[in-house]
C-alpha cells in the first residue's frame, strides 16, 4: 500500500463530526473490552444520542476502528490523545478545549471496489484539485488540495480516472483517513498495463459554443463518428433570459461547466477506446469572430473552451496521447461538402485528416484536400481547383452547404444516448 499525505483546506468546520466519530471509536473500543460482538455493538450504537451528524457507514468504520485499537493493544490501557497530551492536560499546561482536540480520532474510511474506489468520498482532483467528502446524501464537503508535485498529481490522477466507472463496476480501492489538518489516501501501487497506441489512428475535434463534433480516423477511413450537443442547456438559459446574478443562472452554469468535464472524459475515453496515437483540435486563434458561431454576448460568457482544453489536455496527458492545435480554415465547408454526418462532425474529419497529413506526416501540400465534393456538388466543383476561390462562390450565391441532423438521418442511422436520466447533453453516434 502507499499512502499520500497532503493538508487540505475547507470551508466547513469538521470538528463536530470528528468529535462524534471519536464517540464511536471509544466507545466501541470500550464495548470490545467487555467482551461484545462488533454485532452486539452495532445496536447499541443506535441507542447514542450524539452521533447524530454520522450516516451508518461512518457509524460501521468508527465501530471497526474501535476493534482494530482493541485488537492491537488487547488489555492494555489506552490513552486516546496519548499519554504526554494527558500529563500536560493534568498540569494545565493546555486547555481543556486543546485536550479534547488533541484526543479526536482521525476519520477512516476503508475502500471498496464496487462504490467508484470509496463510497463516501469523490475525487476531483483533475478538475478542481479537491476530494469531495460525501457526508450524506444532501451534504457533500469539498476538500481543497495544495498545489500537488507532479508525481503526486501524475498518481492521483490516474486513481481518479481508475474509478470513473458506473455505480455498481469497480474501481479502484482506495482509503481515506483524515484529521483537522490533513488528510491521507492509500492504495496498492498501480499495475497498469500500458495503452497500445495505434500510430495511424487519430481523433478530430470541431469545437462549438454549444456543439463538439469527433470523429476516429484510421489512414483517412472514417471508423467512428459522435456529436455532444449541449443546446438544451443553452436553449433554457437563452429562453428564460436568465440575469448572470441569478441564482438559477449560477446552477446553469455549474450545469456546464459538469457537463463539459463529462464531455471532456468522454472523448478521452473514446481515444483511449480506439488507441489513438494523437488527437487534433481546432486553434480557434485562426478563427475570426464570423466563423465562431456566438451569436451574443451571453454565448461568449456560456462557452467553457479554456476548461473543456484544459481539462482535456490534462486526461490525454494520462494516457500517453499526444494533442495537437490545428488551423481550422474551411473545416466545416469542406468537411460538409465531402461527408454526410453532421455540420460539426463533418468538420473533425478535416480537421483529423488535417492534423495528421500536415503536423505528423509534415506535408505541407497536404493542408487542404484534392478538391472533390459529393453528389449534388460535383458539377459545380469541376469548374475549381482552389477551395478557397470555390468558397468564395459559394458564399457570394449564398448557398447552403451544412449538413443539419434532420439531413444526415436520411444517410446514415443515428442512435441517441445519454450518460444520464439528469444528463442536458444529447449525444448521438453514427452508423452506416
Amino acid at each position: 500500500m502507499k499512502t499520500i499525505k497532503l493538508p487540505y483546506k475547507t470551508n466547513e468546520d469538521l470538528t463536530s463530526i470528528l468529535k462524534q466519530y471519536s464517540n464511536v471509536v471509544r466507545y466501541s473500543y470500550n464495548r470490545f473490552l467487555e467482551g461484545k460482538t462488533e454485532n452486539d455493538i452495532r445496536k447499541l450504537c443506535k441507542l447514542l444520542n450524539n452521533i447524530d451528524l454520522l450516516n451508518s457507514w461512518l457509524i460501521q468504520c468508527g465501530i471497526k476502528d474501535g476493534k482494530a485499537i482493541q485488537t492491537r493493544f488487547k488489555n492494555e490501557k489506552v490513552i486516546f490523545g496519548g499519554k504526554y497530551n494527558l500529563i500536560n492536560r493534568l498540569k494545565n499546561k493546555i486547555s481543556k478545549e486543546d485536550y479534547q482536540l488533541k484526543r479526536l480520532c482521525p476519520i477512516n474510511i476503508q475502500g471498496e471496489e464496487l462504490k467508484q474506489g470509496n463510497r463516501s468520498f469523490k475525487l476531483d482532483i483533475i478538475e478542481n484539485n479537491q476530494i469531495v467528502f460525501k457526508l450524506s446524501k444532501n451534504k457533500h464537503i469539498e476538500l481543497k488540495l495544495p498545489n500537488l508535485r507532479n508525481n503526486i498529481k501524475k498518481e492521483l490522477f490516474k486513481l481518479q480516472r481508475f474509478n470513473e466507472v458506473k455505480q455498481n463496476q469497480k474501481g479502484y480501492t482506495y482509503s481515506i483517513r483524515f484529521d483537522l489538518n490533513n488528510i491521507y489516501i492509500s492504495f496498492e501501487e498501480f499495475k497498469e498495463e500500458p495503452i497500445k497506441l495505434n500510430e495511424n489512428r487519430y481523433l478530430g475535434i470541431d469545437l462549438n459554443p454549444d456543439t463538439i463534433g469527433i470523429s476516429v480516423l484510421e489512414n483517412d477511413k472514417v471508423i467512428h463518428t459522435q456529436e455532444f450537443s449541449l443546446k438544451p442547456i443553452f436553449s433554457k438559459i437563452l429562453n428564460e433570459k436568465l440575469s448572470s446574478k441569478s441564482d438559477r443562472m449560477k446552477y446553469f452554469q455549474n450545469k456546464l461547466k459538469f457537463e463539459t468535464f463529462e464531455i471532456s472524459k468522454s472523448i478521452s475515453l473514446i481515444a483511449k477506446q480506439f488507441n489513438c496515437k494523437f488527437v487534433f483540435i481546432e486553434d480557434l486563434h485562426f478563427k475570426d469572430s464570423s466563423q465562431i458561431k456566438i451569436s451574443n454576448r451571453k454565448n461568449k460568457n456560456l462557452w467553457k473552451r479554456k476548461l473543456f482544453i484544459n481539462n482535456l489536455t490534462k486526461r490525454l496527458n494520462i494516457l500517453g496521447i499526444k494533442l495537437y492545435s490545428v488551423n481550422p480554415a474551411y473545416s466545416s465547408f469542406i468537411g460538409n461538402l465531402q461527408y454526410d454526418y453532421t455540420d460539426a462532425v463533418n468538420a473533425s474529419i478535416e480537421i483529423a485528416r488535417r492534423g495528421y497529413e500536415y503536423r505528423i506526416k509534415k506535408n505541407n501540400k497536404g493542408f487542404y484536400p484534392i478538391l472533390w465534393v459529393k453528389h449534388q456538388w460535383k458539377e459545380m466543383a469541376t469548374k475549381y481547383t482552389d477551395w478557397k476561390k470555390f468558397f468564395t462562390e459559394v458564399k457570394n450565391l449564398k448557398l447552403k452547404y451544412r449538413v443539419s441532423l434532420e439531413e444526415c438521418q436520411k444517410t446514415f442511422k443515428v442512435f441517441q444516448q445519454n450518460s444520464t436520466s439528469k444528463s442536458m447533453v444529447l449525444n448521438y453516434v453514427f452508423y452506416d
